[in-house]
């Protein structure tokens, strides 16, 4: 269009179909007749904004207005869908007893009687669900106090002791008030069911120093306890099951938590099920030397602890500075019970000795519980071991009683006709000769922890010497157990370092029924101290013994005999602890060629007599980092993976190596360079 002529603006479109639009983004200069028509152009499209903003403003108050009756709407069918919803027709003991199944385990942190506590949640919901949370006094019954150790240094800066000491007393009773008084409504709220407690508590700031600012926090403390503990005994009648980790100052009248321990048999008539861990406080007592007896000792030894005495008791736990002479006096209906778990130990000090209970102690307090179901036992000699399984030096050896008595052979059987899950823990002692004494015909599930590692120089020993050889597996007394309750076994869970591999093999090879297998440590041909720590080379050939071997001819699957544990479903190899120095940690292509090994051999396929279980779960480490994707590489191979649930774990990668490094260069030094 030539320039000068009039231009109907009406008719342009496009924001670039102008009459200019050859002269756009140029430096061209329009005439005195131009600008009137392009201000005019200007115009035309500021109005176009607007009533396209009008446009869009009500395109979007309609968009707003129909979100609205959306969300009015999905409002609507909620809360009708709601009135119609299943939980709604439950009757009221069904929906309590869905209430009851939302409470955790005692010991769990959601069980702290606070506003995030289920039963609490459970009632703020609707007028309905409160009343009825109200009425199931269940879910009130179970009473969790964990106290928090009151910091009681007494070397406070000058002129800051009584300050903050009188702060500190201060916070801890505001706790045990704020406690008190929900511990108060709970049990108000349970009205007269039977209550299951959980007690953590402390009296440390309670003894030791005698400082005139440490009275005031000790005054603090044991009133606080008092008022707590006081709450208790008050409901003792009412106690089902009590769980106690007391740290406590046994010899000193002023204690308050070992008031917990000196009920009657009349004040806890229905306690069925009681758990006892006493830590001792007399941390101004004597050394601790196998033998001789503080004082401390002899108070505890005398305590006769008669809130075991019920005679409704049915499941025990007790670990307690009490020797086992002086626990097996303990007036305990023993022969009620179906579940014990025993560690008696030695000395009244704040660290506890060594576990006392030796093989004939053990099988005196066995024949006393002839209705066990379940054991825990730790056995020891009443020494301390050092790091690798070493006693404590020889001129402690004529006071220390042996685990194992002479005469073994002597003693009568034991037979405990309703156990089926025995766990015995290695202290100190050993459990040689235990089990040809006892007679456990429903033993099903064993666990066996020794506490000792073999010493890290000139290990493992050469099995060229049959005597060596013969000297190390008598040290796995797991052989023993296997021996005589192989047939009924099904689950193994075995911690021994640097036990022989052959040796373990030899102990599957008589365990044709096992279904769940759980090694804690590694054998002695990954035992190498040299390794870096976590990082030993993996018993891959002991994975190999598991993997079937897969004969397939055509159309035919057999499996050829040899393969250990045919029945396993369940094995966990990856127990990793900071408290043992080599791991035992596997190849990603064994832990692969075993995992298709038993697919293969799980098929239908194959004939039911040489047919291996489906493996259900695996937990095993790896010596190298991850390479190969282990459940994707078993999917891709064809496998199917519905109910296996795999548990991998790998090192750590290396970290780079920096050369150049942030300079460390204290305050002082830049003080220098400011002046």
């Amino acid at each position: 269009m030539p320039l000068g002529q009039p231009v109907d603006i009406t008719y342009i479109v496009s924001p670039m179909d102008s009459p200019f639009s050859e002269y756009l983004d140029s430096g061209y200069s329009p005439s005195d007749a131009e600008i009137p028509l392009i201000k005019a152009l200007i115009q035309q499209k500021l109005n176009a904004i607007d009533s396209i903003d009008k446009e869009i403003n009500d395109l979007e108050d309609s968009l707003a207005a129909r979100k609205a009756r959306r969300k009015a709407n999905k409002i609507f069918i909620r809360k009708h869908q709601a009135l119609i919803a299943p939980i709604k027709r439950l009757p009221p003991d069904i929906l309590s007893t869905v209430f009851l199944a939302c409470l955790p385990a005692i010991e769990c942190p959601e069980t702290a009687m606070t506003p995030n506590h289920p039963a609490v949640v459970i009632s703020q919901v609707c007028h309905h669900w409160r009343q009825l949370a109200f009425d199931t006094p269940l879910l009130w019954s179970r009473i969790q106090l964990i106290l928090p150790n009151v910091n009681c240094n007494p070397y406070y800066p000058p002129g800051e002791a009584e300050r903050v000491t009188e702060e500190t007393a201060a916070l801890f009773d505001s706790f045990i008030q704020r406690l008190f008084d929900a511990a108060t409504i709970w049990l108000n709220r349970s009205k007269g069911c039977p209550l299951s407690i959980y007690m953590e508590a402390t009296e440390s700031a309670a003894g030791g120093f005698v400082t005139s600012h440490l009275k005031i926090l000790e005054g603090s403390v044991l009133m606080g306890l008092g008022k707590l503990v006081s709450l208790l005994l008050a409901e003792s009648k009412r106690w089902e099951q009590v769980k106690f980790k007391l740290a406590a100052i046994g010899n000193d009248p002023k204690s308050q938590l070992s008031r917990l321990l000196f009920l009657t048999p009349q004040d806890v008539p229905i306690l069925r099920k009681a758990s006892i861990v006493i830590s001792p406080l007399e941390v101004l007592e004597t050394p601790m030397i196998p033998g001789v007896e503080s004082e401390a000792t002899r108070f505890w030894y005398g305590i006769a602890m008669g809130t075991i005495h019920g005679q409704a008791l049915q499941s025990l736990t007790l670990a307690c500075p009490k020797a086992a002479t002086k626990l097996k006096a303990l007036q305990v209906n023993w022969g009620g019970l179906t579940e014990l778990s025993l560690r008696p130990y030695m000395w009244g000090s704040a660290r506890k000795g060594g576990t006392h209970l030796t093989t004939d102690e053990a099988l005196d307090f066995l024949r006393l519980c002839p209705n066990l179901r379940r054991c825990n036992l730790a056995l020891g000699n009443g020494s301390l071991l050092t790091n690798w399984g070493a006693p404590l030096p020889a001129r402690y050896s004529s006071t220390m009683p042996s685990a194992v008595a002479p005469g073994q052979g002597d003693r009568p059987v034991c037979r405990l006709p309703y156990l089926h899950s025995l766990i015995l823990r290695e202290d100190s002692g050993r459990t040689d000769g235990l089990a040809s004494a006892l007679d456990l015909p429903s033993l099903r599930s064993f666990t066996q922890i020794s506490s000792a590692y073999p010493p890290p120089v000139g290990f493992p020993p050469s099995y060229s010497d049959p005597e060596v050889e013969r000297a190390w597996i008598s040290g796995i007394p797991l052989v023993e157990w296997v021996q005589r309750f192989g047939h009924t076994i099904t689950s193994i869970d075995f911690k021994h370092a640097g036990a022989p591999q052959h040796t373990f093999e030899k102990c599957l090879e008589d365990l044709p029924n096992l279904i769940s297998l759980t090694i804690r440590s590694t054998f002695s041909t990954s035992w190498d101290m040299s390794s870096s720590w976590g990082l030993a080379s993996g018993s891959d050939s002991f994975l190999k013994r598991l993997t079937p071997e897969v004969i397939e001819d055509g159309d035919a699957v057999t499996v050829a005999p040899g393969c250990l544990c045919p029945k396993l479903e369940d094995l966990a190899l990856s127990c990793f602890s900071a408290s043992v120095p080599v791991q035992l940690v596997f190849n990603e292509a064994v832990v692969l060629e075993f995992l298709t090994g038993r697919a293969k051999a799980s098929l239908e396929t194959v004939p039911e007599v040489s047919r291996v279980s489906k493996l259900r779960y695996i937990s095993v480490g790896f010596a190298n980092p991850k390479v190969v994707d282990i459940e994707q590489e078993l999917l891709r191979r064809g496998f199917n993976l519905e109910g296996f649930v795999g548990e991998w774990g790998y090192p750590d990668p290396p970290k780079p190596r920096s050369y150049l490094q942030h300079p460390q260069i204290s305050d002082f030094a830049m003080d220098d360079f400011s002046k």
